[in-house]
């Protein structure tokens, strides 16, 4: 009998341990996926020259950078994480607002439609939004083009943007501009 008793002792110990080792994995799985609920909203606003030109043919304006450093955003809102804790990063808003012009005739209703890239050196350009049918003289307001992760673009330092861009006519000028740009991120352990 007392060989008996400490066969189901042993037996349920191991039993024990086994449960135990198991439910630390799960625990461990579980931390490695939290995330952080409350989106971060990363806004950045630059104003740059630019040598503005548009045809009834698409044209490629030159690389913007973004300026924008997202490891001093996180730690500015989570002290104790950093860039290694980015788990997604997306465009919510981008605008262009023009300042001024060498002509003042030509103002930014000379462009009907535009496509945003970001790209990175290590990273191929990426289209992450669009303007339609613009009819507005001061402001170029593009639509993101929905669930495009910028996860990977955003952890690089130099980050830039650039335009492709059709007019309703022919047009050139040297126009100064404020780029407005949101991203929201998400973060975790």
């Amino acid at each position: 009998m007392k060989k008996t008793i400490l066969n189901l002792t042993v037996i349920f110990s191991i039993a024990i341990a086994m449960i135990t080792i198991n439910s630390c994995s799960k625990e461990e799985d579980v931390i490695n996926d939290v995330n952080i609920d409350v989106p971060i909203a990363i806004i950045t606003s630059t104003e740059t020259q630019i040598p503005f030109a548009v045809s009834t043919e698409e044209v490629v304006f030159p690389e913007m950078p973004l300026n924008l450093d997202i490891e001093t955003k996180i730690k500015e809102k989570f002290p104790a994480l950093s860039i290694n804790n980015l788990k997604s990063a997306k465009l919510s808003s981008f605008s262009i607002d023009h300042l001024s012009s060498s002509d003042e005739d030509i103002l930014l209703d000379k462009v009907s439609s535009a496509k945003l890239f970001i790209k990175t050196p290590n990273l191929s350009e990426k289209e992450i939004a669009t303007v339609e049918n613009n009819v507005s003289k001061t402001s170029l307001n593009f639509t993101p083009i929905a669930d495009i992760e910028l996860m990977d673009y955003l952890k690089s330092s130099d980050i830039t943007l650039f335009l492709k861009v059709k007019g309703t006519e022919v047009a050139a000028t040297q126009m100064k501009v404020r780029n407005n740009s949101s991203f929201t991120i998400q973060v975790g352990l």
